[in-house]
């Protein structure tokens, strides 16, 4: 039997800990979702919550954990494989949304989930029931379970459409005291070093909880809420433009299980102002854009010798475009125009050829194993037993015949922005953003990657086509050094995590102009950008295009040296 560390030893959290207990109140609330980095005890948190659960038949409420690698059958239910090959049998083989009826479904980095299976908890997660209609088998079975799900916002955003159906989000942060951080190191050693007992010094405290839980259980259906709080909620969900009433419907249960948790039987304005906190903290309101922010302000640099020009006036249009080898930024920064529109670009062949493809979902592969095949790809199992009928199988010999789906695959956008200063000179990154913001309509998911006041950072993660819009909204001004051959191994980098597709691409938006190493000669700083750049269109199936300032006379032979041989497509644009 698996010892987990106990809910109530679990030191700070305090309105993660609510949510969760809220939850076990009323399930029918709709789940949680903890925002937060790695290495904030989120699981810990998910694991001890799901023993204070009401168990059955003696049984203790099961926690489900959803892997990132779980398949579709897998999740959702299919034949048992072992049978069917042994007797012929047809069974049925539970899924994870039927094992964690009654308990806790726990989503690890739920953002990171694939659309496809992310699509397939939406329906049961809402309904408590889940409909199996796959390989030859139809039923309908029960899955209500509290939703926990956990994601690190720095490695990509969640869908809307999965977002949505958390109905609270609890920012989890890393901001324990001193003498926090040391009782949880106090505690998690004794937990490790003999977990039974830790359990037994804890155990009046989980065991009160427990009876709490209990009692708000069977009083929470007596809980009245007062008409004057529903009237003043709906009018607070009309002014905050909320979608729909999923949001407004969580407020009102969250509301209605604190006050039976605390054994009163009405609901207070405390209660729905808590409510609202847990419910409206992960949902974004219409009718409150998000503000770009300010300008990032960079301290003081010494001037350089290689720049011609003052650090107080900044280099004028000329003198930037007269220059031949890359220069330091200066500490000001360079305001971008506004963004009226995204611009419309005629991009070259054949560049991006890779996005017209479109694998049809039903191609299958074929392969003649009595084991089954570990290629990736769904089992199609009435396919399969067709197969090896027709090539003579009969239940208990050798010889089965595997047939695999090949799912359709998604098209993902990488892209580079550089925005140092040197780009913000005649406006050139405001055209490249524009430019950029066209590439963006075709259903895709968007990585952008950013230099900044010579930092490196992502502006998004894995988001959608509006969602990235609204990003490079947020991009009004250009300041900084240029740490380019690092953002471009930056990018590679990511592109090979995440396994790059046949319907990947890439975008660079640069003047090719980088800040230069103490002691680095302009050819040796050009060569460490080709290096990285040849490197990461290696990692892609199409090449890579490079948005750059129009070419004058004396651009156009450093930007030709530093794109030639790299499978780059280099476009200029005007500025």
């Amino acid at each position: 039997m698996v010892l987990h560390y106990p809910f109530a030893a679990v030191v700070g959290m305090e309105r993660a800990k609510r949510s969760l207990l809220l939850h076990a109140v009323d399930p029918r609330i709709g789940g949680t979702l903890l925002l937060g980095h790695r290495g904030c005890a989120k699981s810990t948190l998910a694991r001890g919550f799901a023993a204070l659960l009401p168990s059955s038949a003696g049984q203790e409420s099961p926690f489900v954990n959803v892997p990132l690698g779980v398949t579709e059958d897998r999740l959702l239910g299919s034949v048992q494989a072992k049978r069917l090959l042994r007797t012929g049998e047809w069974m049925p083989q539970a899924g994870l949304l039927e094992q964690a009826h009654g308990g806790v479904l726990y989503l690890d980095e739920v953002n990171l989930l694939p659309d496809t299976l992310s699509d397939l908890l939406l329906d049961s997660a809402a309904s408590g029931v889940h409909h199996l209609e796959r390989d030859g088998i139809s039923q309908t079975l029960h899955a209500r379970y509290i939703l926990v799900g956990t994601m690190n916002p720095e490695e990509g955003e969640l869908r809307p459409q999965l977002s949505d159906r958390f109905a609270h989000g609890v920012s989890v942060e890393d901001d324990f005291s001193a003498e926090e951080r040391v009782e949880i190191g106090r505690r998690r050693m004794a937990f490790d070093d003999a977990p039974e007992a830790f359990l037994g010094r804890w155990a009046a405290e989980t065991e009160a909880l427990r009876e709490q839980l209990s009692r708000a259980r069977s009083l929470l259906l007596d809980v009245e809420i007062p008409e004057s709080l529903r009237l003043l909620l709906a009018e607070r969900a009309r002014l905050a433009a909320a979608e729909g009433l999923r949001a407004e419907l969580a407020v009102l249960r969250s509301a209605r299980a604190a006050a039976a948790f605390r054994g009163e039987g009405t609901v207070t304005q405390d209660d729905i102002e808590e409510a609202w906190t847990l419910c409206m903290g992960h949902r974004p309101s219409p009718s409150t854009p998000p503000q770009p922010p300010s300008a990032p302000k960079s301290p003081p640099v010494p001037k350089s010798p290689s720049s011609g020009s003052s650090p107080a006036t900044g280099p004028s249009p000329a003198a930037a475009s007269s220059a031949l080898t890359p220069k330091d930024s200066l500490p000001t920064s360079i305001p971008l125009n506004s963004m009226l529109k995204p611009r419309v670009l005629s991009v070259p062949e054949p560049l991006f050829k890779n996005r017209s493809l479109t694998a049809a979902f039903s191609k299958a592969t074929a392969h003649l194993s009595s084991v089954v095949p570990s290629q990736s790809g769904p089992l199609r199992w009435q396919a399969s037993l067709i197969a090896s009928l027709k090539c003579g199988w009969k239940p208990g010999e050798m010889g089965w015949r595997w047939v695999r789906s090949k799912p359709q695959q998604k098209s993902r956008f990488w892209a580079l922005i550089d925005a140092s200063r040197s780009t913000g000179a005649a406006q050139f990154l405001a055209a490249a953003r524009d430019t950029l913001a066209g590439l963006l309509r075709a259903p895709m998911r968007i990585h952008l990657l950013l230099i900044q006041d010579g930092r490196i950072r992502w502006l998004l993660r894995n988001g959608a086509p509006r969602t990235a819009l609204a990003r490079l909204e947020t991009l009004q001004a250009a300041c900084g050094k240029s740490p380019l051959a690092a953002a471009l191994r930056t990018l590679r980098r990511a592109i090979k995590v995440s396994g790059p597709g046949v319907r990947d691409s890439a975008c660079v938006c640069s003047d090719g102009m980088p800040t230069l190493h103490a002691g680095q000669t302009a050819s040796g700083a050009a060569e460490e950008v080709r290096l990285a750049l040849r490197r990461l269109a290696r990692t892609l199936p199409s090449p890579v295009l490079w948005l750059s300032p129009k070419a004058s006379r004396a651009f156009s032979g450093w930007l030709d040296g530093l794109v030639q041989g790299t499978g780059t497509v280099c476009v200029g644009l005007e500025r």
